[in-house]
C-alpha cells in the first residue's frame, strides 16, 4: 500500500454493514488516532461523522465511492496517487457541518424534488446510481411530482410559497458534481439556502441541466438565501435528504455547527 510504502504506520479495517463505519470511527477515536482514512463516498463519510465531530481525530479522504461531493468541495481527486499525496503532505483544517436532530451532515441537505429522487434511489426504485440514476429518476418523478408548500425561516426572514425544491448546502455540489450552490462555503459557519420555486414541467427539463454547471442560480424562479439555521413547515410530513442518505421528515430545524470537522485537504 502507498501509505506504508511512504513509511506510515496503518492499520486497514473493512465495514461490514450500514452504521458499522460509525463503530470504527469511534474506536479509532477512543484510541487516540490522529488521522481516520475513509475510502468510500459521502454516505460512508456521514457514518464517520458522529464519532469525529468535535473530536481531535482529522478525517483523510481516498474517494473512491458514487458521489463523493465532498471530496470534490476540498478539491481531493479520485486519483488515486494524487488522493493519498495530500494524505501524506496536506494541511488539517476545520470545516463546518450540518445538524438535524441527533444527524450530521457534510455537504447538502435536500427537500422537496430532489429530497424524493434520492428517496427513491436509496429504495432501490432507480436501477442506477449516481448522475444516471439521478437524471433517471428526474425524468421519471416530474410526471408525477406535487410541489409542497413550505415555511422556511432562518436568518433572512421567511419565505411561505409552493416550491420544486429547496437545498441547505454546507458545499457547493451534491449528487456526484451537480452544483446545486456554486457559492457555498463549508468554512463560513453559514449554508447556503437554494430554493426553486413551483415552475412548469417544462421549466424543470430546462433548468435542471444547468445545475451542473451552477448556472441555474440565474433563473428568476431561483432565489439564494444564507442563514445559519433553517426551520422547514410543511402540511405534512416530506422526506429530507442529505449526503446522500435519509436525513429525517418535515418539521424538520437544520443548524451548522462551525468548524466542528477537522479533515485533512491539499496544502495552500
Amino acid at each position: 500500500m502507498a501509505l506504508q510504502e511512504a513509511g506510515q504506520e496503518i492499520e486497514l479495517r473493512y465495514t461490514r454493514e450500514q452504521g458499522h463505519a460509525t463503530q470504527l470511527a469511534r474506536e479509532a477515536v477512543t484510541a487516540g488516532v490522529s488521522r481516520l482514512v475513509v475510502c468510500g463516498g459521502d454516505g460512508t463519510v456521514s457514518e464517520v461523522l458522529p464519532a469525529l465531530a468535535g473530536s481531535p481525530t482529522a478525517l483523510g479522504l481516498l474517494p473512491f465511492g458514487t458521489a463523493n461531493d465532498l471530496a470534490r468541495a476540498l478539491a481531493i481527486p479520485r486519483k488515486i496517487a494524487t488522493a493519498v499525496q495530500i494524505l501524506l503532505d496536506g494541511r488539517i483544517d476545520r470545516i463546518d457541518l450540518g445538524v438535524a436532530g441527533d444527524r450530521l451532515f457534510a455537504t447538502v441537505a435536500a427537500f422537496g424534488f430532489d429530497a424524493e429522487i434520492s428517496d427513491h434511489m436509496t429504495n432501490g426504485q432507480v436501477p442506477f446510481s449516481g448522475t444516471v440514476g439521478y437524471l433517471y429518476g428526474a425524468l421519471r418523478h416530474t410526471i408525477r411530482y406535487r410541489p409542497p408548500r413550505v415555511r422556511l425561516r432562518g436568518d433572512f426572514g421567511e419565505i411561505d410559497q409552493e416550491v420544486l425544491q429547496v437545498s441547505t448546502a454546507n458545499t457547493r455540489s451534491y449528487g456526484g458534481g451537480m452544483q446545486i450552490a456554486p457559492a457555498a462555503d463549508p468554512g463560513d459557519g453559514l449554508f447556503d439556502v437554494i430554493v426553486i420555486d413551483r415552475v412548469s414541467r417544462r421549466t424543470i427539463f430546462s433548468v435542471l441541466p444547468k445545475v451542473f454547471y451552477g448556472q441555474h442560480i440565474a433563473h428568476p424562479a431561483v432565489r439564494v438565501e444564507r442563514t445559519a439555521r433553517l426551520e422547514i413547515h410543511t402540511d405534512e410530513p416530506r422526506v429530507v435528504h442529505a449526503d446522500g442518505e435519509y436525513l429525517g421528515q418535515t418539521p424538520l430545524t437544520l443548524q451548522t455547527q462551525p468548524g466542528a470537522l477537522q479533515i485533512v485537504r491539499p496544502p495552500d
